[in-house]
């Protein structure tokens, strides 16, 4: 079967196929559904009562609305990358995939063996709106339980600008001289944006230079 995507063309749509198969009148409850929730998206902040009000006491509509947000919690679980060995790109990619459309700032931490495989991946810090404070040593904390060789540093701005801050830099760099001083080398940093991502790596700013081995990198396209 093939995937389609909920988009604002076609919403009305598949909710009417997945009432068509809860055994639900399409037109009517179609009808019902767009009058309380005027887009599938806005489920996400609808309140208790308002979802109560719309089912109304038929269990065929509250599985709907669980259908639907089983359906966000998949959108939204992160890709699991342990045990792979990746170019930049790759992991800019699979990263945007997850942060995009986060609506707070989130860092996430990718653990990585000798060989550069991802062995753990966790998120180390949920901010507000516009900041993430975090320190150093809650992300080398993870480097030493996981016995990391090396860390992979991601955030997103909600934005959706990928373009890093001078904090963004600065952080960057100091997380790295703390990597270096510990034998622990940050070998990428990403800022995830709404359409495109931005790669310290790709950008000459990591893996730091000074009295950097040049096998810490991960690989090239």
């Amino acid at each position: 079967m093939q995937r389609q995507r909920v988009t604002s063309a076609n919403e009305r749509e598949l909710v009417g196929r997945v009432l068509r198969h809860l055994g639900l009148p399409v037109a009517v409850e179609v009808e019902r559904f767009f009058r309380y929730f005027r887009r599938v998206a806005d489920l996400r902040y609808a309140s208790q009562l308002q979802c109560q009000r719309y089912v109304g006491g038929q269990s065929a509509r509250r599985a709907l609305l669980t259908a639907i947000e089983l359906g966000r919690w998949v959108q939204r679980a992160p890709r699991q990358l342990y045990g792979e060995v990746m170019a930049s790109s790759q992991i800019g990619e699979l990263l945007m995939d997850d942060l995009r459309y986060a609506p707070q700032e989130r860092l996430e931490v990718l653990a990585l063996d000798a060989k550069h495989q991802v062995i753990d991946r966790q998120t180390v810090f949920v901010g507000t709106l516009d900041s993430c404070p975090v320190h150093p040593r809650e992300i080398f904390r993870l480097a030493v339980m996981t016995g990391a060789a090396a860390l992979v540093v991601a955030h997103n701005h909600p934005s959706g600008l990928a373009e890093p801050s001078p904090n963004d830099l600065q952080f960057m760099r100091r997380l790295a001289q703390c990597g270096r001083l510990m034998g622990i080398p940050v070998l990428d940093g990403f800022v995830i944006g709404l359409h495109t991502y931005f790669s310290l790596r790709e950008a000459g700013i990591l893996p730091l230079k000074q009295g950097a081995n040049k096998s810490e990198g991960l690989k090239s396209d």
